[in-house]
């Protein structure tokens, strides 16, 4: 449970503001919880769960006020009347209507809201906070019912959605510790050795894939021979040695695993396959030969044995990595595309997380997931005709998701929501 205070607060520590839907989401719902329970409302007293559940708590006149900007003009008089005067009550909602609205704390009431203070709402705030109780609305229900002339209530789960959604973002807000200087500086020194170690391993990787290349002619040279060719075959690096015993000892025995490291293709033919018939192999080396292949331990580096045969090697072409599809390319961004688009929800973005999500749907149209985020930032933008026709598109390709349940309700709202509406256009 947190108060809307600590998340107003936490907003702004942040240097963050509260996207204008979810501002008037807000304030309709608290003018509603005040206007039925006829209470004093203080952004301490409204409470949210992480389930989107919100409450409002009871308003003691007695306690010491410790937010003074939602204090109307005539309680710093004298002869003031009591917080729980209908249109002192009316003054103190529109207080926390400012707040939502701008981000900043309520104004000095001796002084009132400035310029600052923009958008459609803003002239039905400056009246509930006019100086002049007598230019105010009478009651906290005659300021509800200008608000809901103003914009339409949500639906219930709509709405705690919506702020189950501001609790998860209010509590990363809080997770952002402040970062002074001697730990930005030791950030930065820690990415630059990681850097430099990024270096040493492409390096690196430079010269394993230089020895793979010699590797795969060497391979290639061996197999062009045919059987009975006795080849001394020397490992360019370590890695190369490594690499070869093992790509090669699993096909004949785990013994050859931990010879020299110098492996015959010509011998592994020798003991896949049957000898063929009667032929003398013809001798490669000075020295004489075996009747059959034989893997030939290199000789020591210092005095270097020189064939006296040396063959052209005749590379062939390695064959090129598998490339992924053109769909499967096209998915991977439109993945990356919805993550970015959650993102932006959750940072109240409304705007540019319907482009984000309607840019993965252009990469790929059946990506269940970026329909459900399209929903939720048209719902969130107030456009209930285009979230409905997303959250029915998503459940058509995702019937089975967790939160089919909860999709169907809210597509069974904007339904009734619409009929009311063109009945009321009639």
């Amino acid at each position: 449970m947190i108060t809307l205070h600590d998340i107003l607060e936490r907003a702004r520590a942040a240097g963050q503001k509260l996207a204008a839907g979810e501002a008037l989401w807000l304030f309709a719902a608290v003018t509603r919880l005040a206007a039925a329970q006829k209470s004093t409302v203080r952004s301490r007293l409204v409470h949210l769960d992480g389930a989107g559940a919100m409450q409002l708590g009871r308003f003691d006149e007695k306690r010491a006020e410790d937010e003074q900007g939602y204090l109307a003009p005539e309680l710093l008089e004298r002869g003031a009347p009591a917080k729980s005067e209908p249109r002192v009550q009316v003054y103190a909602a529109g207080a926390l209507g400012y707040e939502l609205l701008t981000g900043q704390p309520a104004p000095d009431p001796r002084k009132g809201p400035g310029a600052e203070l923009a958008g459609p709402f803003a002239d039905l705030v400056r009246i509930a906070m006019a100086h002049d109780r007598r230019e105010r609305f009478g009651d906290l229900q005659q300021l509800r019912e200008a608000v809901d002339a103003l914009q339409r209530p949500a639906g219930a789960d709509s709405e705690r959605q919506a702020f189950a959604a501001l609790v998860a973002r209010s509590e990363k807000w809080a997770g952002v510790p402040d970062m002074d200087r001697a730990a930005l500086a030791k950030l930065i020194e820690h990415v630059s050795h990681l850097g430099k170690q990024m270096d040493a391993v492409r390096s690196g990787m430079a010269d394993v894939q230089r020895d793979q290349q010699d590797l795969s002619t060497r391979v290639a040279v061996m197999e062009s021979r045919g059987p009975g060719q006795s080849v001394v075959v020397r490992s360019g690096s370590g890695f190369a040695a490594g690499l070869l015993g093992g790509l090669f000892g699993a096909a004949v025995a785990a013994g050859v695993l931990f010879a020299a490291g110098l492996l015959n293709a010509s011998a592994i033919r020798a003991l896949a396959a049957p000898k063929p018939a009667a032929r003398t192999p013809a001798p490669v080396e000075s020295r004489p030969g075996p009747a059959a292949a034989s893997i030939v331990p290199a000789p020591p580096p210092a005095p270097t044995p020189t064939p006296t045969q040396t063959p052209t090697p005749t590379p062939t072409p390695t064959p090129a990595p598998t490339r992924p599809s053109p769909a499967e390319l096209a998915r991977a961004v439109a993945e990356a595309q919805v993550k970015r688009g959650d993102l932006e929800l959750e940072r109240g973005r409304y705007e540019s997380a319907a482009e984000e999500f309607q840019q993965a749907l252009a990469n790929d149209g059946t990506l269940a997931v970026a329909w459900r985020g399209l929903g939720i930032a048209h719902l969130m933008r107030h456009d209930e005709e285009s979230a409905r026709r997303a959250y029915e598109k998503y459940l058509q390709l995702a019937p089975g998701a967790p939160d089919a349940r909860d999709i169907k309700k809210a597509i069974a709202e904007l339904n009734a929501r619409a009929k009311i509406g063109a009945g009321a256009e009639k």
